[in-house]
């Protein structure tokens, strides 16, 4: 950079993952041209503001974390998530599951127990729930086993019909019709798996472009789980050194002007206040997008999204006795001590999950049965993007997705991705599934189209 010439000034708007991520990326540039200020509504850090730590019972004066929700990532799909933990030496294992699949028909602590209990990249024979006859549970099994081989077969071979002009291209619902998977292993498998996955309702989760979720499992096909091993607190750590973060900060409006971005906010004594930055990056949900950026009003209106309840707590009576892992292993279902597990509590239409963590604590998703509230410990709501067809297609268009011909009809004016110094970003920024990948991908765009460098692309 020119000695006379002043660094940009780049407001961050949300430190999530997504926020935390590009101001780490333009903070850090080699040439030093970005003067990076992150603004945060909330009181602390949004990525990890909901996790918990509590005393560990192994190690005196060292605490155990529990992410709240649950941040499990697979190779394969997470491909840029994993190496830009290994530059910033963020430390994660492998963590094998045991999925447990139960109807929530009844009160959970009934004992009518799971019907089916799965591991995650068949690392063990699967337990056979107490509840289950051996011959039933094998030829439960055996169904279970083929009709997930059809699936997998028809994921690599059996493409999603892309958009076209009379369609905005195959939900879901629309591609496992076509491939005429059972109703039964829909209902009872993968709905439960993948809604949880998406922290969606099934119904959502079936209007979802066929492309994501085929997209997903073949990548994460036969891929190991991790987890980070302390917790998503030392990523948050490791991304803000260095960076100016302002908190409580209630952003009202960023517009762009003739002399930059104007960012309006309002104090805890509602003065507004205004800064003038040259870059303003909005690493937020498209709703919140909406009320503070006039531009996409009515644009992003399209793109779906759900709000999400997780709860950590220690209610065990949530979960069927027939689940619950005794100390001495006396036919309990699940022995592996090195495994964790999650619950699948579903009823016609929604999914619960509920993840059994090493420090005892229990977090639970989209919760459908009663939480004693004297065992909870903590409580979140969180919005959660959901995906169409046609919002697929609005997102391919505000972003440049080259080889993307068709388009939505729902941009109301010509603005895309950058224009008059404003970025979004964000996991839904991107073609595919909303989760952290699409988080890390997003920022290294905005960091790219700055002329950054990505320093975990040539490390």
């Amino acid at each position: 950079m020119n000695e006379e010439q002043s660094p940009r000034s780049v407001a961050v708007i949300g430190s999530g993952m997504t926020g935390l991520v590009t101001a780490y990326l333009l903070h850090h540039d080699p040439l030093q041209r970005y003067q990076v200020r992150l603004l945060e509504k909330r009181g602390q850090p949004s990525l990890s503001a909901e996790s918990v730590a509590i005393p560990s019972q192994t190690e005196a004066k060292t605490t155990v974390w529990t992410d709240v929700p649950m941040r499990a990532f697979a190779a394969g799909f997470y491909s840029n998530l994993m190496r830009m933990y290994d530059y910033l030496g963020v430390k994660y294992h492998s963590q094998p599951f045991l999925f447990s699949f139960s109807r929530l028909d009844s009160n959970p602590s009934s004992g009518s127990g799971p019907y089916m209990v799965h591991t995650s990249n068949f690392h063990q024979i699967p337990p056979v729930p107490r509840n289950r006859d051996l011959f039933q549970w094998i030829a439960e099994g055996i169904y279970v086993l083929v009709i997930y081989l059809w699936f997998t077969f028809c994921c690599f071979f059996v493409s999603p019909s892309e958009p076209s002009a009379s369609s905005p291209g195959e939900t879901l619902d629309q591609y496992l019709r076509r491939i005429r998977l059972p109703e039964y292993y829909v209902a009872s498998y993968l709905l439960p798996l993948i809604s949880s996955v998406c922290t969606c309702s099934h119904q959502q989760l079936l209007q979802f472009p066929a492309s994501d979720v085929l997209e997903y499992k073949k990548r994460t096909h036969r891929q190991n789980h991790y987890v980070v091993t302390d917790g998503v607190h030392t990523v948050e750590e490791k991304l803000l050194q260095g960076v100016d973060v302002r908190l409580g900060v209630n952003l009202t409006s960023v517009s762009p002007t003739s002399n930059g971005v104007e960012v309006k906010a309002r104090n805890s004594n509602g003065e507004e206040t205004t800064d003038l930055f040259d870059l303003a990056v909005l690493a937020v949900s498209p709703d919140i997008v909406t009320s503070i950026f006039e531009p996409l009003q009515s644009t992003l209106k399209h793109i779906p999204t759900t709000t999400v309840d997780t709860i950590a707590h220690t209610d065990y009576s949530t979960i069927s006795t027939m689940l619950r892992a005794s100390g001495k292993g006396s036919g309990a279902p699940f022995r592996n001590p090195s495994s964790q597990r999650i619950h699948f509590l579903s009823n016609t239409s929604n999914t619960e999950s509920i993840h059994e963590q090493p420090n005892s604590i229990l977090v639970t998703t989209n919760p459908l049965s009663s939480i004693d509230p004297s065992k909870i410990i903590k409580s979140a709501s969180f919005t959660r993007v959901l995906r169409t067809p046609q919002s697929r297609l609005l997102i391919n268009e505000l972003f440049h997705e080259d080889g993307k011909q068709e388009t939505s009809g729902l941009l109301s004016n010509k603005w895309r991705n950058g224009d008059n110094g404003v970025y979004l970003a964000g996991g839904w920024c991107w073609d595919g599934m909303v989760l952290l990948e699409g988080c890390i991908v997003s920022a290294m765009r905005v960091a790219s189209d700055l002329g950054v460098e990505i320093p975990w692309e040539r490390s």
